[in-house]
């Protein structure tokens, strides 16, 4: 990508305040990202809750100290190394998505200091991750178990919450941050036009005790992957004849991210408010390999062009949070959203010689989504009893808008619809002794497509002693169709592509049962060991499926029609000793996946195993950490097309490494150098399973990384009254 005068203002003001301040603040003071202890209780989005949420979900914690490690720009870099989760990239349109313990991004709920956030189709699930910028995050929390009860639908695998930051730690006024970071894609890079280029802006003020403020921005310039493909600008003529070779464009296409936010903490008395303002802009541009070769009529010269696209997503969320208490030890919690994404769509004819726009095909709104939202519940509604506890509360959605865009291709035939759910929730605490209680939940969700359907869970904890404890979550598999499968409408005279407002939600049984302990090895030093076990059979899967219309064409629409069983089991462990941190865990996963409407189907279990591994080092008297990450992924089933139709698949097993280091030259200012996917892993086989007569036995492969890349990063942070 070019450059541009905003690139050239983040390094200005980096540089400016490394030089200007850096000596004049060095003193002795603890690092600012230094390993904080959390308190083992960690509930996503709320202040103040009852004893349900503070021990009854497993919950795991990524902080600052995390982020910092591997220099993680978006959510996508620290989820990588999460046991249970699995990232999947899509090259060609630059997002990726969760999959958390075999469930994609439709069954992961994502949310943003407890507010589900918005994406191309839907509330809070199949995110893209790679959106969330993390330089205003304070830390990741991965909330594992079937949550609809107390998240709605689509809670079916867990939930993932992102908490900003609160205010200024200490007791200085103001805080400047400043970071600029370069990467390299794969052995790819260029100071302006090749490789990933970020940088971060951030200011906070604290006004007085009780008010303080803080405003930033991200810019995250991504130049695509080449691998071996030769960019927007190639075109190979011979004999003044454009010849086709297939090389032009990127492997992976480029995208550029734009943030900006500002964040407003008030406190009254025991009340506590917080309002956050984020505007996110995204353009991702793709390249037609097809070069077209007209003749200039004036010179008679071979004139190259090609048919590029632009998708551009531009996003407004306005977030308010207010806690605090009722009455004692009642407490109250309520959240309001209001947020609005749009996608743009050009298509052009991009003049290869002349580098520059010819002329534009389309320049349209493509996809429009507007969504209001609020959240309210009261907790520990009965706090002199130790025996019953009781949480109320209630959750509505209204969405709004159109998809009108397919396979790269604009419709004009616009239809625009709306989505509303009210949702009433509650769950009781009984604790039936000191060492037991049981947890009986339900959500009677209202849904303006679907009616009433009720939500349930039952779940348990059981505390052998102070470190040894069970906990088990037995409820719904419930998800309901998003928005895109209930009303994406692509009709031409080449496409009938629509979505089914008669889908029923999917749903099923869900089982999540962790042990853990907590061994002490010395004064400081520990192991925390964890075996999990987990199982969902989902019903009624919505799946991608293919009718003829009233008008015999083939159309492409959704169905109930699927089943998949998900058995698992994993163990997990973490040891701190010395300045040695060390961590190691397996998982043993199978899958099932029936598709009703392939008649070659194969409901085997496909089990895999996964390994993640984690090794830290600091050295205190250098500020210097170094630490790796490793991951093993075994083989998972993937939907593939068949002769036959779709086929239940495969994709064959690989593994991730990555290591860094980071060292603090000053107090405020920190270097981070390190390397992802050592291994080098760029693509991955996947084929279909042979279970018949009429198995194709096809083989292709998934494109998952970009390859060996080295990054480095420089931070800066400046405190003072």
């Amino acid at each position: 990508m070019s450059l541009n005068k905003n690139y050239i203002l983040f390094y200005f003001l980096f540089f400016f305040s490394v030089v200007g301040f850096s000596q004049e603040n060095y003193t002795k003071e603890n690092d600012s990202i230094s390993i904080k202890k959390l308190d083992e209780v960690v509930v996503t989005g709320e202040s103040k809750v009852m004893s349900l949420s503070k021990k009854l979900f497993a919950v795991q914690v990524l902080d600052q100290t995390d982020i910092a490690k591997v220099a993680g720009n978006n959510l996508a870099d620290v989820l990588t190394y999460s046991l249970n989760i699995t990232i999947t990239p899509d090259p060609s349109t630059g997002r990726s998505t969760v999959n958390m313990f075999g469930l994609d991004g439709q069954y992961v709920k994502v949310l943003l200091d407890g507010i589900p956030m918005a994406s191309d189709n839907g509330v809070g699930n199949n995110i893209d991750i790679t959106q969330i910028n993390l330089e205003d995050v304070e830390r990741v929390e991965i909330v594992e178990g079937s949550m609809g009860v107390l998240y709605g639908d689509n809670a079916v695998a867990g939930v993932i919450n992102i908490v900003t930051k609160r205010g200024l730690e200490g007791d200085k006024a103001w805080q400047i941050q400043l970071a600029v970071q370069e990467e390299t894609v794969g052995s790819e890079y260029e100071f302006f036009d090749e490789g990933r280029h970020i940088q971060n802006f951030k200011i906070s003020n604290r006004l007085n005790d009780k008010v303080s403020y803080s405003i930033g921005a991200s810019r995250n310039d991504y130049a695509g992957f080449y691998n071996g493909f030769r960019g927007k600008d190639y075109v190979n003529i011979e004999d003044n004849v454009v010849v086709n070779d297939g090389l032009r464009g990127t492997e992976w296409s480029p995208k550029e991210q734009l943030t900006a936010y500002g964040n407003l903490n008030l406190s009254l008395g025991k009340h506590m408010f917080l309002y956050k303002l984020q505007y996110y802009d995204e353009a991702v541009t793709v390249y037609d390999r097809n070069v077209i070769g007209r003749l200039d009529s004036g010179t008679g010269l071979v004139n190259p062009t090609a048919l590029d696209e632009l998708f551009e997503t531009d996003r407004f969320v306005n977030n308010l949070t207010v806690s605090g208490p009722i009455n004692g030890l009642t407490t109250y919690n309520f959240f309001f959203s209001q947020q609005n994404q749009k996608r743009y769509y050009q298509q052009y004819v991009y003049n290869i010689l002349q580098q520059g726009i010819e002329s534009y095909i389309t320049d349209d709104l493509s996809q429009s989504s507007e969504i209001w939202y609020s959240k309210g519940f009261v907790s520990n509604i009965v706090p002199k009893s130790n025996f019953f506890n009781l949480q109320l509360g209630y959750e509505f959605t209204h969405q709004s808008g159109f998809d009108a865009i397919a396979t790269g291709e604009y419709s004009n035939d616009v239809v625009k619809n709306t989505l509303e759910n009210y949702d009433f929730f509650g769950v009781a605490d009984f604790n039936l002794t000191d060492k037991l209680s049981i947890y009986p939940g339900a959500r009677l969700t209202n849904n303006s497509q679907f009616g009433n359907k009720l939500i349930w869970s039952l779940s348990s904890t059981y505390n052998f002693n102070e470190t040894l404890k069970l906990k088990a979550v037995f409820g719904s598999a419930f998800r309901a169709p998003n928005f895109e499968e209930l009303f994406f409408y692509f009709v031409d005279a080449n496409h009938n592509v629509q979505g089914n407002p008669n889908l029923q939600p999917e749903d099923g049984i869900s089982i999540f049962l962790n042990l853990e302990n907590t061994f002490k090895l010395s004064d400081t030093g520990f192991l925390k060991s964890a075996i999990k076990a987990y199982y969902f059979d989902i019903n009624e899967k919505i799946a991608s499926v293919v009718v003829s219309d009233e008008n015999d064409r083939s159309l492409f629409t959704f169905a109930n029609v699927d089943y998949s069983k998900i058995l698992g089991f994993s163990w997990e462990n973490n040891v701190k000793v010395g300045n040695w941190q060390v961590g190691l865990g397996g998982t043993y996963m199978g899958e099932s996946t029936e598709i009703s409407t392939s008649e070659a189907n194969n409901n085997d279990y496909l089990w895999s195993f996964n390994l993640q591994s984690t090794l830290g080092y600091t050295l205190p008297s250098l500020n210097t950490t170094f630490s790796t990450q490793l991951k093993y992924t075994g083989k998972t089933q993937v939907i593939l097309d068949g002769i036959d139709g779709l086929v239940v698949g495969q994709t064959d097993d690989f593994t991730w490494m990555d290591a860094s280091i980071k060292t603090n030259i000053t107090k405020d200012l920190g270097i981070t150098l390190g390397a992802r996917n050592i291994f080098n892993i760029v693509t991955v086989n996947a084929s279909d399973v042979p279970s018949g007569a009429h198995s194709s036995s096809a083989v292709s492969s998934r494109l998952f990384g970009n390859g060996r890349s080295y990054f480095f990063k420089l931070s800066y942070n400046l405190n003072f009254n």
